[in-house]
């Protein structure tokens, strides 16, 4: 095959693909409107039938009307045969001869008839049947069509929510780093300040027990309950006037 033969062959496959693409988007239309035209159908078809039984009652009628008639016009040309009127007789014949003609030809188009009415009856109750059938397969794909939507669309939120939430736990996660590493800054700070002005080596002498004197309040009670020193030791107090 020649490149512009593979090209045009690619294009037809596009156009082929576009078209079964726009027909299966609108699926449940197209087939809704099928139906449709199918029961249009089905009632035009319906009317016919109705048409060809209206006319085979007709012919029925008309034959048993003709055929009564034969039978009449019979018994009245054997009457008159019997009283020698056989001008009457022929007379009698020549009519029954015409009704045999109608009663033939209407019973020829009867037999024509009725066969095509059993016929169009049963293509008549297939199809209803065909169509019930259909209805009720289009209603099962338009309940899962809608339960494949409201999946999908479950299925897309919780894409969504998952995403959503991973996203919120990153920027947790960010906003504690960041909070880590300001109160880092603030501590770092803070022992640098005690560094300057000297308490932090304040800090290290108290907790090492050397210089300064705290006392708690157990030991300023010890003290009070202590017996007084003697006067000798207590230091003279001062003249001054």
């Amino acid at each position: 095959m020649s490149t512009w033969g593979k090209i045009f062959t690619a294009i037809r496959g596009g156009i082929n693909e576009a078209a079964e693409a726009a027909a299966d988007s609108q699926s449940m239309r197209i087939l809704d409107q099928e139906i449709r035209d199918a029961e249009q159908s089905l009632r035009q078809a319906r009317s016919d039938l109705a048409g060809i039984m209206a006319s085979n009652k007709s012919v029925n009628r008309r034959l048993e009307e003709n055929r009564a008639k034969e039978y009449k016009d019979t018994e009245s040309a054997r009457a008159a045969i019997a009283a020698g009127r056989t001008d009457l007789a022929q007379g009698l014949a020549q009519r029954i001869a015409t009704v045999r003609a109608e009663v033939q030809r209407d019973q020829d188009e009867l037999d024509r008839l009725l066969p095509r009415q059993q016929q169009m009856l049963r293509t008549i109750q297939d199809t209803e049947a065909r169509i019930t059938q259909m209805k009720r397969e289009i209603e099962n794909v338009k309940a899962n069509e809608s339960l494949l939507r409201a999946q999908s669309a479950i299925a897309h939120s919780q894409s969504g929510i998952n995403t959503r939430l991973g996203s919120a736990v990153q920027s947790l996660e960010r906003i504690k780093k960041r909070q880590e590493a300001v109160a880092g800054r603030i501590e770092a700070g803070a022992e640098l300040a005690a560094l300057e002005d000297g308490s932090d080596l304040d800090r290290q002498l108290r907790e090492a027990g050397i210089g300064g004197s705290s006392q708690s309040a157990d030991d300023i009670l010890a003290q009070l309950m202590a017996p007084a020193a003697p006067a000798a030791l207590l230091p003279p107090p001062s003249d001054k006037r």
